[in-house]
């Protein structure tokens, strides 16, 4: 597991990335219930497991605003989670967030001022269709948040060096002014700069630079893993 202390250290109780090491996250195929890693990663961040909330990833750009009585949602069995969302968003500081991913983005929202956090699963579509912007507004009209106050780390994902696409995927990359170069498509610097638009100062945007692709520590659907998944925690 790692641990992300530009986030840590401005009063965050915990910012972590689960590695391959500390068990897969995901809900297992065979009866919805969460996989092993979930509780080492929560016990190793002084997490409560039961409190954790989850949400059904779609790859859209549903941003689900998370209370009290959410508490626990998806933390034990997906039926429970929050349907068809890609990211949370919370003002309560006893409900930690996670997302699974194995190469998609985990993008960690942290507004210290006013105490919210937020945790947005950036894949390729969610990307293209500007989730990281839509996650900055939706905590603008939801919680208060001043863009300004936000810090924002891309966490450890598919590099743009490795995440290669179809001509025709790159293409429509391209036309939307996203960065490529080639065939070869960049998630970290496309979402980077729709948090920046939409009022995150540069200087608050952390890239960590781990491929999951290229590093062998973590989960990757490009590398075989069809259903392992590294979970990304956040909690105040």
């Amino acid at each position: 597991m790692i641990r992300f202390p530009e986030l840590e250290t401005l009063g965050v109780h915990a910012a972590a990335f689960s590695e391959k090491a500390d068990g897969d996250c995901t809900w297992m195929p065979s009866n919805g219930h969460a996989g092993p890693g979930r509780e080492s990663v929560c016990a190793a961040c002084g997490v409560d497991p039961d409190a954790l909330v989850l949400g059904r990833q779609v790859h859209g750009t549903r941003i689900a605003a998370v209370t009290t009585a959410d508490r626990g949602r998806g933390s034990h069995d997906s039926t429970t989670a929050f349907p068809e969302m890609d990211g949370l968003i919370t003002n309560d500081p006893a409900t930690p967030l996670a997302i699974l991913v194995a190469d998609c983005v985990p993008i960690y929202l942290v507004d210290p001022i006013a105490g919210v956090i937020g945790l947005i699963h950036a894949g390729r579509q969610g990307t293209f269709d500007g989730i990281a912007r839509v996650a900055v507004e939706t905590m603008v009209r939801t919680f208060d948040t001043e863009p300004c106050d936000l810090h924002a780390l891309i966490g450890p994902s598919a590099g743009p060096d490795q995440y290669e696409v179809s001509e025709e995927l790159a293409a429509a990359w391209t036309e939307a002014d996203l960065p490529a170069r080639g065939r070869l498509i960049d998630l970290w610097e496309a979402n980077a700069r729709q948090l920046a638009a939409a009022g995150t100062p540069a200087e608050q945007i952390y890239i960590t630079g781990i491929c999951t692709i290229r590093d062998d520590r973590f989960f990757s659907y490009r590398c075989g893993d069809a259903t392992g998944r590294n979970m990304a925690l956040l909690s105040r």
